[in-house]
């Protein structure tokens, strides 16, 4: 959408339901990261004084082991590919029950960005909600599918990020607005609020063109699937496509948005922005947009050799770990190996800070608390080499910064999320398309 007005206001939780009639129990609240909830008792807590004292036994050693300076490091015993099949996979998260979610950016076709619900047990996929925006651009370099960047869950409320699809072309190395998008929702987020038990309807919603329309007119959109169950979709946040960037030889150039985060703290919405590059907060009830810090450029250390002067950073991601937000950055071409990391923004301040360093192109970073150790991150790297076309890898980072490689080969790996039950992670892949499980 072109020249956009600013936000209008969503409704609170009481007028989401009273608008929508007939839809309990619909609210927005503060929703815990992986990090966060509380892991389910141990069944095997009290089986009797052996296993106490075991435990005082596994303690002591430990500590033993901790004061003498020696590492544990997390090893994955396997790994498997579970899932195939998605279309673009962009982010992954938690669903109800025995559920994940994965966000799909779609194929070359325009406005086949999709969400699925994989079972966390088998890896079968199935589609929720098909038809949402994409397109194709070659602002990346060759064409490339981009559609939905992002998802983030509230109880029954689904926000879907939509990231620039071909609202935008690269001309000579300048990024120029296109007249007619394939899609009106481009750099948006959509509020979907879900049925009951929507993890195991047997049938797709299916946005239309029709639909897209009327929610970029701030309309409520009622979408109903083939068993009678219903979606009700509303614009919740809508980014500026662009902002002027001119240069000296393309004086009409702009700079794109493309959102690749979502994280819902209370009745705010934090995005990140990987184009803009800054962290974005909207707040859901007043309508106001807002910038919460810009990620600066960095010197490249190649200049001279390859690249220009400065490296961008591209914050990718976004989860709330207690009172911060942490950022994993990307950062752009020419893509060199250390120069990625992980920045955190304190929800209070807005004040940022370097939690990590020396990572490659980071997708992903996912805090961990284990007994008798102190905390530490799953950082998830795209690639070790993209201008080599490398794999990714998982790497485990310690609190004092010891770093230990859980998986070595990863193909594109782009978001990931950790079963609490069995402490399994799974990484969604983009490029193949498909979903590896590491078991631990």
């Amino acid at each position: 959408m072109k020249d956009k007005a600013d936000l209008a206001q969503l409704p609170s939780s009481k007028t989401f339901v009273k608008d929508l009639g007939g839809i309990p129990d619909i609210h927005f609240t503060p929703t815990l990261n992986s990090s966060q909830r509380l892991s389910p008792p141990d069944p095997n807590f009290e089986k009797g004084a052996a296993m106490k004292e075991f435990a005082t036994i596994e303690r002591v050693l430990l500590a033993l082991l901790l004061a003498a300076g020696i590492s544990i490091p997390a090893f994955a015993q396997t790994t498997e590919v579970v899932t195939a099949g998605v279309d673009h996979p962009t982010k992954f998260i938690k669903g109800p029950g025995n559920t994940f979610l994965v966000s799909e950016a779609g194929t070359l076709e325009p406005n086949t960005g999709r969400v699925s619900v994989v079972d966390r047990t088998t890896g079968v996929r199935h589609t929720l909600i098909s038809g949402l925006p994409s397109g194709v651009d070659n602002l990346g370099g060759p064409p490339d599918q981009d559609g939905t960047t992002a998802i983030d869950l509230d109880g029954r409320v689904l926000f879907i990020a939509s990231g620039i699809g071909d609202g935008a072309t690269n001309i000579g190395g300048s990024q120029y607005p296109t007249e007619s998008p394939s899609s009106p929702l481009i750099c948006s987020v959509m509020a979907v609020i879900l049925p009951r038990h929507f993890e195991s309807l047997n049938s797709e919603f299916v946005m239309t063109m029709k639909d897209q329309e009327d929610i970029a007119q701030r309309h409520w959109v009622r979408i109903t699937n083939a068993d009678g169950a219903s979606v009700f979709i509303v614009l919740a946040v809508d980014i500026p496509d662009y902002r002027p960037e001119p240069r000296p030889n393309a004086p009409n150039a702009v700079r794109t948005s493309h959102p690749f985060g979502l994280e819902l703290v209370g009745p705010d919405l934090y995005i990140s922005d990987a184009s803009y590059n800054e962290l974005l907060k909207a707040n859901l009830l007043s309508g106001s947009l807002t910038t919460v810090t810009a990620f600066p450029n960095r010197p490249n250390p190649l200049f001279g050799t390859i690249g220009g002067p400065f490296i961008e950073p591209v914050p990718d991601n976004v989860h709330r770990f207690g009172r911060k937000l942490l950022v994993p950055e990307l950062t752009g071409f020419p893509f060199i190996a250390g120069q990625s990391d992980v920045q955190s923004v304190d929800l209070w301040t807005g004040e940022r800070e370097t939690v990590l360093t020396g990572l490659s192109s980071a997708m992903d970073v996912m805090p961990v608390a284990q007994r008798f150790r102190r905390d530490g991150y799953y950082v998830l790297e795209f690639s070790t080499n993209q201008l080599a076309n490398a794999p990714g890898r998982l790497r485990r980072i310690d609190a004092d910064g010891n770093s230990t490689v859980v998986v070595p080969v990863l193909p594109t790996p782009s978001s990931m999320v950790r079963d609490d039950r069995t402490g399994d992670i799974f990484v969604t892949n983009i490029f193949p398309g498909t979903i590896t499980r590491v078991r631990f």
